[in-house]
């Protein structure tokens, strides 16, 4: 079922949090991040926004949050100097630790939990806009729940900027846009994450979705009479896990650094004037 973003969980039953952040390119060696390949960088995580490095922003955010005891970064050895240079620069609380990224999201996941026994969270260096609500509402949501991940409706995305996103999922109560932050009670359910992250409909993200609902709960989606709290349930019922969905108000949590597109559109939300950290010319024109 969807989860409101309201809580009434008392502040001393809150069980302490581990946030994920996936920073590795996921990349084969011969592959290129072009967005990263223009600020003459080898690791998006590491270009230049609003002043500070990417990743940065997630990381005050999370370090910040009351709720999140401990934070572990997966990325490339190669980056691990300069993404700790990062965190010694930031204000906050709590342990953390860099991971080196494994071959595939749910090894990552897997290994930055290995010392942990409590619920995490999970999300990408690229989401600069993430906000301490969000957490709040993903944190709350745990509490009754095996899995979670997070979701905002199309009117709250585009509320936020008209030309955001390009894709949306179509469900009959609406259209909804995935955003990277996902949650698990446990580390015994870290499997879960490769299957909602990035979970679009088309190409291999519909493996993705395939796996979570089955064939026909795909077939009902892309038919648009599947109901969000019906792929939920169906969810549910296939993984064995209890599964909810958490439909978050603010749109710009379904907005990531993909491309030269959104560097900008993401940018310019966070209110970046600063002339020494222009992006390209590519990436400030906004279709």
């Amino acid at each position: 079922m969807a989860s409101p973003v309201t809580s009434d969980i008392d502040d001393s039953e809150q069980r302490p949090l581990r946030l994920v952040v996936l920073a590795g390119h996921g990349l084969t060696p011969a592959a290129v991040d072009a967005l990263a390949e223009r600020f003459g960088e080898k690791q998006r995580c590491l270009i230049p926004l609003a002043g500070r490095p990417l990743i940065a922003h997630v990381l005050q955010t999370a370090a910040q949050h009351p709720r999140v005891a401990s934070l572990a970064v997966c990325v490339e050895r190669e980056a691990f100097d300069p993404v700790w240079d990062v965190l010694t620069r930031l204000p906050g609380r709590g342990s953390v630790a860099l991971v080196e990224a494994r071959e595939d999201i749910a090894a990552s996941v897997r290994a930055a939990a290995a010392d942990w026994d409590g619920p995490l969270l999970v999300t990408t260096a690229d989401h600069a806009l993430l906000s301490p609500e969000s957490i709040d509402a993903m944190a709350d949501a745990l509490e009754g729940c095996d899995v979670t991940f997070a979701l905002a409706r199309r009117e709250a995305v585009e509320a936020a900027h008209p030309s955001a996103l390009r894709s949306y999922l179509s469900l009959r109560d609406g259209a909804f846009a995935t955003c990277d932050l996902y949650g698990m009670a446990h580390t015994r359910f870290v499997d879960a994450v490769d299957v909602f992250r990035g979970a679009r409909i088309g190409g291999r993200e519909s493996a993705r979705v395939r796996r979570a609902i089955g064939f026909i709960g795909l077939a009902l989606m892309k038919l648009g009479v599947e109901s969000l709290s019906g792929a939920v349930v169906r969810a549910s019922r296939r993984m064995g896990l209890r599964v909810r969905a958490v439909i978050l108000p603010d749109g710009t949590q379904a907005i990531d650094v993909d491309d030269d597109r959104s560097y900008a559109i993401v940018r310019d939300l966070l209110g970046d004037v600063s002339r020494d950290e222009q992006a390209p010319d590519a990436a400030l024109a906004v279709a």
